[in-house]
């Protein structure tokens, strides 16, 4: 259990840190980087690593407590699927989309446009899928994926292929009181009873 929750949180925070780098690469292009010169590029990519912390750090609070449901329902059902920790890190960005909208005050600039929306799904999209590859595709341990093994009941010999079935009959209250009181007479003496035949009317 305890391996199981560190797995978990170690691909939390590996898809988060993921999710702020791809955010952060929306920002600072790659082709914006390579056109940098060798000293100018040096000195900016401490100070991006830096920013896709900051970033990491903002969406895995907003995302741990959607996070934990999706996480505890992924190892409940044993749910190694990629689509389903991408497609959830892609709702969650969503999430942090809209959440990020409500927030904005009237008349500043807003983030609804398709370069941000691109920017927050592709985050989320691949935070899931970094969630994935290091711990949703182990989702549930191993073993947890099979059946228990249920014990067929053997079926019972067949009675008359060479071997006698012994039948154990309760005997009756009459039964038993007769054999009760024969006891004294010695073995062998107690006849079963046989029925009366009926009367002629």
């Amino acid at each position: 259990m305890f391996w199981r929750l560190l797995r978990v949180l170690f691909g939390f925070a590996l898809g988060c840190l993921a999710a702020g780098i791809t955010m952060v690469l929306f920002v600072f292009t790659p082709s914006e980087l390579a056109g940098l010169p060798p000293d100018v590029a040096t000195d900016r990519f401490p100070q991006l690593m830096r920013l896709a912390g900051f970033v990491a750090a903002q969406a895995g609070l907003f995302a741990a407590p959607f996070a934990l449901v999706i996480a505890v329902i992924g190892e409940w059902r044993a749910n190694r699927r990629w689509t389903f920790y991408a497609l959830a890190g892609l709702l969650l960005a969503l999430l942090g989309f809209l959440a990020q909208h409500s927030t904005e005050q009237v008349g500043q600039p807003t983030i609804v446009n398709n370069y941000a929306l691109t920017a927050f799904v592709t985050s989320g999209f691949v935070g899931g899928l970094v969630y994935w590859l290091f711990s949703g595709r182990l989702a549930g341990g191993p073993g947890l994926m099979s059946e228990p093994d249920i014990a067929e009941p053997k079926p019972s010999p067949a009675v008359g292929a060479g071997k006698t079935a012994s039948v154990i009959v309760s005997p009756q209250p009459e039964t038993a009181a007769k054999v009760a009181d024969a006891g004294a007479s010695g073995p062998g003496t107690v006849k079963p009873p046989v029925p009366a035949k009926p009367k002629a009317v």
